[in-house]
């Protein structure tokens, strides 16, 4: 018999950020750290004779707690990691509804049957990884293992082992982040002991707390936003987008009485046409309710991505809807290859300041702007691959 701990990774960007993070690769959050804390106490006294995780970053550096307590080195194998999410891969999820309703009818109400383009199915994925636990069973037979994994791909395991048919995933409720599920393995066979048990976690570490309440199913739901390009060409958009600035410009310097209209336009125009994702327009349905505006022609280091405005409608704030924001603005820096990401905000704007200290900004010095002096607030978004970690891991497969 082997005795198998089964891990969900703690708090990651997906998972705040509101995003369909399968197997793209994201950080762990500014919360996570006090969450593996729990995590790590929980196993202090549980002899361990491996510790696994997928390869992904969140799964990874979560084992990596819990072995860096032990003295231990983490084994990563790739069969261990989340759905493959195809072409919704770091999508926003609110965006599903308009860009693949039929495909994302299917995910919410029949999700064993929905295949994602390039992707493959939730039962799928916890197939391929409860394979992966089996052949670790037959490894360390007799032993204790622990084995850090993902959320959908633990629900569909939980499924098979606790002898559900497919279509009553449904009936598997979600496990908070850092969860774990105890299995005693016989050759082959799976007695689940418990599951989905995050009791280790104060409420006040709980991510599905934090995001505020669940649907029937037990998935945690928040306000969410999706967002469409801004369009030039397109007058109720430049209109749209001057209300926004306006905005911007009462909460950080009190007045626009500092805002030239023409010229904050002409900028924007620039922004659009050297990266098209670089001014997006935030929406709740149909309601346009944030602007997230990259400044990506401001190349002054190379390695830095400028946040141009980011602006959220008074009636949204305290909805979650601030860190979608901000995962709007790291996924548009990520993919231009960048490794930190760094907001201007005025001296005087401690609403902002308080925003960028609690998603893990740091003050770097002032900047002096034509508006005043400007704090430089700096956020790493690169995600180190396993490759550039290979001394930390034990690399399996």
């Amino acid at each position: 018999m082997t005795t198998v701990y089964l891990i969900r990774h703690a708090e990651a960007e997906g998972n705040v950020y509101r995003r369909c993070h399968g197997q793209y690769d994201s950080l762990l959050t500014e919360r996570a750290p006090a969450q593996l804390e729990c995590l790590t106490e929980r196993f202090s006294d549980v002899p361990l004779d491996a510790i696994y995780a997928s390869d992904l970053y969140r799964a990874r550096h979560t084992a990596k707690a819990i072995a860096d307590r032990k003295g231990m080195k983490v084994r990563v194998r790739k069969v261990l990691r989340e759905i493959d999410m195809g072409d919704w891969e770091d999508w926003a999820w609110a965006v599903l509804p308009y860009c693949a309703p039929e495909l994302y009818a299917k995910w919410q109400t029949r999700p064993w049957e929905c295949h994602i383009p390039n992707g493959e199915s939730v039962i799928e994925a916890g197939d391929r990884v409860l394979a992966g636990i089996l052949k670790l069973a037959q490894e360390w037979d007799g032993k204790t293992i622990a084995v850090v994994s993902h959320g959908s791909a633990i629900r569909s395991i939980l499924c098979r082992v606790l002898g559900y048919e497919p279509e009553q995933i449904g009936e598997i409720g979600w496990g908070d982040n850092t969860c774990v599920a105890k299995f005693e393995i016989t050759e082959g066979k799976v007695d689940p002991l418990y599951w989905n048990d995050a009791s280790h976690l104060p409420e006040e570490l709980s991510t599905f707390a934090k995001i505020g309440w669940v649907n029937c199913y037990g998935t945690p739901m928040s306000v969410q936003a999706w967002y469409r390009p801004y369009d030039p060409k397109n007058q109720a958009d430049r209109d749209l987008l001057l209300t926004f600035a306006r905005d911007l410009y009462k909460n950080a310097y009190g007045s626009t009485e500092m805002l030239d209209e023409a010229a904050w336009l002409a900028e924007t125009d620039r922004m659009v046409e050297k990266c098209e994702r670089a001014v997006t327009i935030g929406m709740v349905e149909e309601e346009p309710v944030a602007l997230v505006r990259m400044n990506v022609c401001d190349e002054s280091e190379p390695d830095v991505g400028m946040v141009g405005s980011f602006v959220l409608r008074d009636a949204y704030r305290g909805t979650g809807m601030s860190g979608q924001i901000l995962g709007q603005a790291i996924s548009v820096y990520r993919e231009l290859g960048k490794s930190y990401l760094c907001a201007c905000v005025a001296e005087h704007n401690v609403r902002a300041q308080g925003f960028y200290q609690k998603y893990g900004f740091v003050n770097q010095g002032e900047v002096h702007k034509p508006e005043g002096i400007h704090y430089k607030m700096m956020k790493k978004i690169k995600v180190e691959t396993l490759a550039e970690e290979k001394d930390d891991f034990i690399i399996e497969d």
